[in-house]
């Protein structure tokens, strides 16, 4: 199961999200003449104060990107069909739903699909 954003959609939610809500990082590797980014995410030590070096990409966990939204008074509801996820969100304050029943293969894919259609609907 997958627990974690992979490196693409680290990239993508670093653009949207707040950078200290990211919980892991993608390490960026200088040895010698050849430079990339681990492809196993650390753990974010809470001592760090989410101090990351420059070219550090973060990453987030499943329960980091549902605290996000917990933040916001939602509550997220993934449902399971073979084996693909989709999630609704609905949002306490408003009453109402926000729905993408698109099918993707983790709870994690479906949560970033949902965090990206919130986003562009100004509702995150």
């Amino acid at each position: 199961m997958k627990s974690y954003t992979d490196l693409e959609q680290s990239k993508k939610l670093a653009e949207i999200l707040p950078l200290e809500s990211a919980d892991m990082y993608y390490p960026y590797n200088v040895g010698g003449i050849f430079c990339y980014h681990k492809r196993t995410p650390r753990v974010r030590q809470v001592n760090n104060h989410f101090a990351l070096f420059y070219n550090d990409i973060p990453c987030w966990s499943l329960s980091a990107l549902m605290n996000i939204l917990e933040k916001e008074k939602v509550e997220i509801c993934f449902t399971c069909s073979g084996n693909k996820y989709w999630v609704d969100v609905h949002f306490e304050t408003w009453g109402c739903f926000c729905q993408d029943h698109e099918l993707y293969d983790s709870k994690i894919d479906a949560l970033i699909a949902m965090i990206k259609k919130l986003k562009s609907r100004n509702l995150l």
